[in-house]
């Protein structure tokens, strides 16, 4: 397991992305992050909402919840029925699964973080944006993926441990849980030594670059990271001569940035999954959502997104709100 201090998995970042919010260092860090050789990897499944479970720490007693378990000011941790109508009543569906989840989840001991996949008796699930179809019907009653473990003696001191394993917990299926395994393995020799090389010449133009381009300050990171994202729900192409003109700033800049898209996307192609599922978007055939990577200099998130994150930005909700549950794309 790998422990990452002072961290909820409320939100993670594609690596990408590091560049407008920390600058320089954030480039230097994503480098040594793509370049490491040491990753613990797991299967980001597109299930909703986020689900939060297990022993509070502070009294012994088993909760549920969505991510407003961390909220800072009101917190909402369900012990019960009654807890979940008072806390999220308002939204029928959310209220609905954390009912079931309550009941069936289990309640030995230890805090985790899974995603709402669906209820038993069909063999395809549609949570989010992707539809999964499964090899078979599932019986058990209620269908997870659970993927963060959290450590700490208090809730808002819960710390994340990203690459979840279910041995660390003993077998999570029973009567009424079907609980679908996040591990996945990423080897090197998965990719041709043709690719692995174009990784690294890839990392040597990163690296060059950093030492040409101007990167933004915070605030204009957060300010850059919202046009992106209108590049990206409106499906147009990550131009760097486009979006140097739209935004002011250095087409080196965005250079950088896709070519760090480029890496995460070669990086993804060496990493199989060891849970057989059929993925779709849309009808057609797609892979999961993605992947969480962690290793020495980070968490981050690796999705396609001008494939994925497209067609999630661009898809209505119908799970819940926003300030209920968190969906990053």
């Amino acid at each position: 397991m790998v422990y990452n201090g002072s961290m909820k998995n409320k939100h993670l970042e594609h690596p990408e992305d590091s560049i407008l919010t920390l600058g320089k260092e954030g480039a230097v860090d994503v480098i040594k992050f793509l370049k490491s050789k040491r990753n613990q990897i797991s299967v980001k499944y597109d299930g909703a909402p986020a689900v939060v479970y297990g022993v509070n720490p502070e009294n012994g007693r088993f909760f549920v919840g969505t991510k407003s378990v961390f909220n800072k000011k009101k917190i909402k941790i369900n012990y019960t029925h009654d807890d979940i109508e008072t806390n999220h009543g308002n939204i029928p569906n959310v209220a609905s699964i954390l009912h079931t989840c309550l009941e069936t989840l289990p309640t030995e001991h230890g805090v985790y973080q899974c995603d709402f996949i669906g209820y038993g008796g069909n063999d395809t699930y549609k949570p989010n944006t992707i539809t999964y179809k499964f090899d078979k019907v599932i019986k058990q009653s209620v269908v997870v993926a659970t993927h963060t473990e959290y450590v700490g003696a208090t809730i808002q001191e819960l710390d994340a441990v990203f690459h979840y394993r279910t041995n660390n917990y003993g077998n999570l299926d029973c009567t009424n849980l079907r609980h679908y395994q996040v591990d996945t393995h990423a080897s090197m020799g998965a990719r041709s030594n043709r690719l692995n090389a174009k990784i690294e010449f890839l990392l040597i133009l990163i690296r060059t670059l950093v030492r040409f381009t101007e990167f933004p300050t915070l605030k204009e990171g957060k300010t850059l990271k919202v046009i992106v994202n209108s590049y990206v729900r409106e499906g147009k192409k990550l131009n760097p001569d486009q979006l140097a003109s739209d935004t002011g700033y250095s087409k080196n800049l965005f250079h950088l940035y896709n070519m760090i898209i480029e890496v995460k996307e070669l990086l993804m192609q060496g990493i199989t999954t060891s849970q057989d599922v059929e993925c779709l978007i849309d009808g057609q055939p797609y892979e999961h959502e993605g992947y969480v990577m962690t290793n020495k200099y980070g968490t981050y998130k690796l999705v396609k997104r001008q494939r994925f994150s497209y067609a999630n930005f661009n898809m209505k909700k119908t799970w819940g709100v926003p300030d209920e549950v968190i969906t990053n794309s």
